[in-house]
C-alpha cells in the first residue's frame, strides 16, 4: 500500500495516450491523493490471462496494480489511522472524496507502455444551470482493504490486441449498464472476442484483428439482446442528416442504453474502421445537445466531441490527429420484446414535430421503462394524476415530450412493445 498526492501518480499509470488523458482527467476531477494496491485480482484480467497469457512462452503475472483517486487530501499516516483504529471522521471523508479507480496491467503496448485495465472514474460535470447532463451510469463498489467505496460510472479500459481491439472494447463497456437492465452476463474482452468469432471471417480471433459489424451483431445477439442498427451514412444527404444523430443519442441514452458508434477515421487519404461508445450528452435548456461523452479506448472516459455537422462529423481533443472522423452506424442493443423499432417512431416523432405544438415548444423523443415515467409523472402535476397513475402499461414505452425550456407541457405515449405505433395516452402538465 502506497498513499501519494496526484502530482507523483504519473509514473504508476505510465505515459501512454491514454495514461497522459486519464491524469489529466482526474486531474479536472480535482484528484488530491492517489492510494496504490500494489497486487490487485482483477476479473477481467484474469480470465484474459487464463485464455491467451497462461499459455505463452513469456512469463506474465497474474497480479494488476489498482490506483484510487480521492478529491481530499490526506497522508499515508493518516490512512493508516483509518485502517487501524477505524478513526470515522477520517474514513467518511476517505468514502466522501472518492473519485473512482484505474487498473494497471502487468502488459506493455507497443511501445513499452503499461496497458490501461478496466477504469471505473465519476463522469466530469462540465454543466452550467443553463445545461444538463445525462450519462450511461450506474452504480459500482470497490472494497480498499475492507473500506466500502462507491462511484457512479460507465467502465473503460484500452484495447489489448492481443485478446480484442476497439470493437471488443466496445461490447466489453456495453455489457456493464446491460447488466444492470436485463441482466445480461459480464464477459472478459477475451470471451467476447472468442465467442464473436462464431461468425467467420478471415482473419483470425487471437491475436484479435478487430471484429466485423456482422461479428459484433453476432455476439450482442449471442447475449440475448437484439440490435437497432442505424445507417447514418445513408441519411446524411436527406432532410434528417442533420438531426438523426442527436435525436438517437437523445431517445436512448435517457433509457440508460449505450450507443456503440462506428466511426470511419481518415488520414492523410487512408480510412481507418474505429468502434466507441457513446456515454452521455450534454445539452442546453430547450434540449439542443451541445457536447457528446464518448468512451473511447484510443483516447479515454468521457472524451468530449463537439460537431458543426449535427454529430455526424465529429471534433474532439484527440491525441491521435485525423483529418475527418465521420460517423457511420449507431448499434443499440435493445431488449427483444422492445418491438417498436426506432425507425417506426421516429416517423410518428417527425409528424408531431412539424405540428402546431412543436411551434410554441421543443419536441423530443426518448425510450423509457414504465416504472421509471411513473415515478416522473408522480413527481409532476398532471390531470387525471391518479388515474393515469393506476392506468396499465407496457413495460416499454415511447414518449414523444414537449416542454418548453426543459419544463414538461404534453407527453404522447405509445406501446413500445408494440410492433407498429400505437398511442396510449396523452398526459397534460400543468402548474401547481
Amino acid at each position: 500500500m502506497k498513499v501519494y498526492s496526484l502530482d507523483r501518480e504519473q509514473k504508476d499509470l505510465g505515459h501512454s495516450r491514454q495514461a497522459q488523458y486519464l491524469f489529466n482527467y482526474v486531474r479536472d476531477l480535482k484528484a488530491k491523493t492517489v492510494i496504490l494496491e500494489e497486487q490487485y485480482f482483477d476479473k477481467d484480467y484474469v480470465v484474459d490471462y487464463s485464455k491467451f497469457y497462461a499459455r505463452s512462452f513469456t512469463t506474465h503475472e497474474r497480479f494488476t496494480k489498482r490506483l484510487h483517486f480521492f478529491s481530499h487530501s490526506f497522508s499515508q499516516k493518516e490512512f493508516r489511522e483509518v485502517l487501524e483504529n477505524n478513526n470515522m471522521q477520517l474514513s467518511h471523508i476517505v468514502r466522501e472524496s472518492y473519485l473512482g479507480f484505474v487498473v494497471v496491467k502487468p502488459l506493455v503496448d507497443a511501445r513499452g507502455n503499461p496497458l490501461i485495465g478496466r477504469t471505473i472514474l465519476k463522469p466530469y460535470s462540465p454543466c452550467t444551470e443553463q445545461d444538463s447532463c445525462n450519462f450511461v451510469e450506474g452504480e459500482y463498489s470497490a472494497s480498499l482493504y475492507g473500506i466500502p467505496l462507491h462511484v457512479k460510472s460507465l467502465p473503460f479500459q484500452v484495447q489489448d490486441i492481443a485478446v480484442g481491439a476497439c470493437s471488443t472494447v466496445a461490447l466489453w463497456v456495453s455489457l456493464h449498464p446491460l447488466y444492470d437492465l436485463f441482466g445480461v452476463p459480464m464477459q472478459s474482452p477475451a470471451e467476447i472476442t472468442e465467442r464473436s468469432a462464431s461468425f467467420p471471417t478471415e482473419y483470425r480471433s487471437f491475436p484479435s484483428s478487430g471484429l466485423t459489424l456482422e461479428q459484433m451483431i453476432v455476439y450482442i445477439r449471442s447475449t440475448g439482446l437484439d440490435i437497432e442498427s442505424i445507417d447514418i451514412e445513408s441519411k446524411i444527404e436527406s432532410e434528417i442528416g442533420e438531426r438523426i444523430v442527436p435525436d438517437v443519442i437523445r431517445a436512448y441514452i435517457k433509457a440508460g442504453l449505450p450507443i456503440i458508434a462506428t466511426v470511419e477515421l481518415e488520414k492523410m487519404k487512408n480510412t481507418y474502421c474505429h468502434a466507441v461508445v457513446i456515454s452521455g450528452y450534454r445539452c442546453d435548456q430547450t434540449g439542443v445537445i451541445k457536447e457528446l461523452y464518448v468512451h473511447d479506448d484510443q483516447i479515454g472516459p468521457y472524451n468530449p466531441v463537439v460537431s458543426d455537422e449535427g454529430f455526424i462529423e465529429w471534433k474532439n481533443r484527440c491525441v491521435l490527429k485525423y483529418d475527418r472522423k465521420l460517423v457511420e452506424k449507431l448499434l443499440i442493443p435493445v431488449y427483444p420484446k422492445i418491438r417498436l423499432t426506432f425507425g417506426r417512431i421516429y416517423e410518428v416523432y417527425l409528424r408531431e414535430r412539424k405540428g402546431s405544438l412543436s411551434k410554441e415548444f421543443s419536441t423530443e423523443l426518448y425510450l423509457t421503462q414504465v416504472g421509471a415515467y411513473k415515478e416522473f409523472l408522480r413527481n409532476h402535476f398532471i390531470q387525471d394524476k391518479v388515474k393515469i397513475l393506476t392506468t396499465s402499461l407496457p413495460r416499454f414505452l415511447w414518449i414523444i415530450w414537449f416542454h418548453l425550456n426543459g419544463t414538461p407541457v404534453i407527453d404522447d405515449v405509445y406501446d413500445g412493445t408494440s410492433v407498429f405505433p400505437k398511442r396510449l395516452l396523452t398526459v397534460r402538465f400543468h402548474d401547481k
